[in-house]
């Protein structure tokens, strides 16, 4: 039986993270997969879906390039291209990290794993393998309706969307979260009739009520059919195909984890702040753990979880975790959400900015959206949120802004680039301390 320093179940951006990490800091680890390398975010997740949705930039840009001088032909989709592309660069990547697992000297091992016992793991019911700790950062599955099975041909998850062969002419999203509003800006684009079925009385519930209304207003605009506060009570849909996009639920059946007495909740592994479970020396991070379902919070959870086992005494907060939605146009926010936080902050204000005032945005021809900053009365950041072009990129900056504990009124003073986007940012927080620049 080989032993290792550290042993993680599960090889996503929470798992390869947390093990390369760990060895940069000298210890021996081991990451077992059953599946592909690089977990859901890399082979069904973030980083296909967003390979299609540079797709679907691109021929939106081509559609709009008159506006800008360039007169070209109909632009015409080769589906089965699109696909191949997206494929490669899956590939690409997940080799990628294959390569680092080899350099930093991590053993990557293929097979089930199962604990049966604070240290020992079973692959496949063969092999096993001791730990001194271990990580168990086995990722989620698409949820599916008790109505609406998926076939994988007809009715489709997040995950079997992403293999079909040919465009279809017209699709229904049952959901209107963030995986379904991603996934019919990019139909849209690409031509497909798309018809969005939410049961909540907004798109994208997890953001503003204005930036919920701003994306149904664009779509609708855009021929997408929204039907808000909607429940699937037959199924009788007329579309050539449906996409089910309900949630994700964690995926921690056969680990052994009612055997071993880890504690679990509705599905997920019950962690103390510091993602230590209820067994000594095994940890549980990313989807299988409350908080955000996101990849780069899963790869946050890996190092501190790491950091932890070495001795730390960190403890997690998600308050600074980005939220990323590459709709068109994007949304990106941070911190407490508006209508919580005006309950929360009787003293906050809200300085926003729109897209259309910015130089760089109308050079693009991209003038669609706003920046929001939420601040309290002694200008501490309470929450911001980008509705617009590159506002998954732009977060970033408010993230770092927040975390660091930036005081706004110090903020506006930050010098950015002219003409950039970024100059949004620096327009709202002058307007929050009453000195607006409108630097066009």
């Amino acid at each position: 039986m080989k032993n290792y320093d550290l042993a993680i179940i599960g090889s996503g951006p929470g798992g390869y993270v947390a093990g390369l990490y760990a060895s940069g800091l000298k210890l021996s680890v081991c990451i077992i997969e059953k599946g592909l390398t690089g977990g859901t975010c890399l082979n069904r997740g973030c980083i296909p879906t967003k390979a299609l949705l540079n797709s679907a930039s691109i021929i939106s840009t081509i559609k709009d390039s008159a506006l800008h001088g360039i007169e070209v032909g109909p632009a015409k989709i080769n589906f089965p291209k699109v696909m191949l592309r997206k494929n490669e660069v899956v590939s690409r990547l997940r080799a990628g990290i294959e390569t680092l697992f080899r350099a930093r000297k991590v053993d990557l091992i293929r097979g089930g794993a199962k604990l049966v016992s604070p240290g020992t793991i079973i692959i496949d019911d063969k092999e096993s393998i001791s730990a001194r700790s271990i990580i168990i950062a086995s990722g989620s599955t698409p949820a599916e309706l008790p109505n609406m099975k998926f076939d994988g041909l007809n009715i489709l998850s997040s995950d079997t969307v992403l293999d079909i062969k040919e465009l279809p002419k017209s699709i229904t999203i049952i959901g209107g979260g963030v995986i379904g509003c991603e996934f019919a800006s990019m139909f849209n684009a690409f031509g497909t009739k798309v018809t969005i079925i939410e049961l909540m009385d907004r798109l994208i519930s997890v953001q503003s009520r204005e930036a919920s209304k701003r994306i149904e207003l664009i779509f609708k605009k855009r021929g997408i059919d929204i039907h808000t506060s909607a429940k699937i009570e037959s199924v009788s849909i007329e579309s050539e195909k449906v996409l089910v996009s309900v949630g994700r639920k964690p995926s921690t059946d056969s680990l052994g984890l009612e055997e071993l007495k880890i504690k679990t909740e509705k599905g997920r592994i019950v962690v103390d702040d510091g993602l230590r479970t209820s067994v000594e020396n095994v940890y549980a991070i990313g989807d299988c753990v409350p908080g955000p379902q996101l990849a780069h919070k899963a790869s946050y959870d890996g190092i501190l979880a790491v950091d932890n086992i070495l001795g730390g005494s960190r403890k997690y907060d998600y308050s600074n975790i980005p939220n990323c939605i590459w709709t068109e146009p994007e949304i990106a926010s941070v911190g407490v959400p508006e209508e919580e936080a005006k309950v929360k902050y009787q003293d906050m204000r809200i300085a926003k900015f729109p897209y259309l005032a910015s130089g760089k945005a109308f050079i693009l021809g991209k003038s669609e959206g706003f920046a929001k900053v939420l601040g309290s009365s002694k200008g501490d950041i309470i929450g911001v949120e980008i509705v617009g072009a590159g506002a998954c990129e732009l977060i970033a900056e408010a993230a770092m802004a927040r975390t660091i504990g930036l005081n706004i009124k110090d903020w506006a003073h930050v010098v950015h680039g002219h003409p950039t986007l970024s100059e949004i940012l620096q327009e709202a927080t002058h307007i929050f301390c009453g000195t607006p620049i409108h630097s066009i």
